[in-house]
């Protein structure tokens, strides 16, 4: 009896074991299906990816081709622009001695031009300065310059030759007093008052009268032996025009030349004797 019970836990211990493989077995095969599927998957996408790049390949050596076809055209192109260039160098080369030629050409004419011109203008300067220095105003600014500078005989001299070229012109009056004054300045006392006097009686209106009068007046000073008639002249500059420089200095004049006659005479010492040797 109790060999029998042993038995049958064997028996039942064996199918329960093979039961369980089998299950074992039969979840094994359903997870190697699923990881099947799962690579058939993976492979296919793999398949997709792969057939993607194959045509992908295709238009990139398609672009490689279209591109080294450019590459030859472009090269080309280069090619046929580097001969132009090269021809149109030389061209601006031919141009530029062209122009350098014809600028040589022009700068000489110019020159030529500009030397001709020139010589015009400096001929028609020295003309010029020819004709103004016989003109009446160079004249007598010449002459006037040289008054100023106290070149008196210089002044004279210009001073009449206007006179005598031009006796009525613009300056005549000015010219006449200034000669009076250069001979004045040169200490010709008698060409000074006669030249003063004309004067008085060629423009016995002009602003220059008072001077005139006093220039006078002290020129009949110095000639000596007129000096009633310089006081007076001197007297008229004072009661005629009052107001003046020139008024002022002809009452200086008259205070001197009235302390000069009140001053005694000198007695001249007469020479002593001297004692004849016994």
């Amino acid at each position: 009896m109790r060999g029998r019970k042993t038995v049958v836990f064997a028996a039942l211990a064996f199918g329960v074991s093979f039961f369980s493989a089998c299950v074992a077995t039969q979840q094994d095969v359903l997870d190697l299906e699923a990881q099947t599927d799962a690579l058939k998957q993976q492979l296919g996408g793999l398949q997709q990816t792969l057939t993607s790049l194959q045509g992908n390949q295709a238009d990139l050596s398609e672009q490689v081709k279209n591109l080294h076809d450019d590459l030859g055209v472009y090269t080309e192109t280069i090619k046929e622009n580097e001969g132009q260039m090269s021809d149109l160098s030389s061209k601006i080369d031919d141009m530029r001695v062209q122009i350098a030629n014809q600028v040589l050409s022009i700068g000489k004419a110019l020159t030529d031009q500009q030397i001709k011109s020139i010589e015009a203008q400096k001929a028609a300067l020295e003309k010029d300065e020819k004709s103004r220095a016989h003109s009446p105003t160079e004249i007598f600014n010449s002459a006037d310059i040289r008054l100023g500078l106290k070149n008196y005989e210089l002044a004279a001299q210009g001073f009449s030759e206007y006179l005598q070229k031009y006796p009525s012109g613009a300056f005549a009056d000015a010219a006449l007093y200034k000669l009076a004054r250069c001979y004045y300045g040169l200490k010709e006392w008698k060409k000074a008052g006669e030249h003063f006097a004309l004067f008085m009686t060629r423009y016995p209106k002009s602003n220059l009268i008072p001077s005139t009068r006093l220039m006078y007046a002290r020129s009949l000073i110095h000639l000596g032996g007129k000096k009633k008639e310089a006081e007076q002249y001197l007297e008229s500059v004072e009661n005629d025009f009052p107001k003046t420089p020139e008024a002022h200095a002809a009452a200086l004049e008259l205070k001197r030349l009235i302390h000069e006659s009140l001053k005694p005479a000198k007695k001249i010492k007469k020479p002593q004797k001297q004692a004849q040797p016994q």
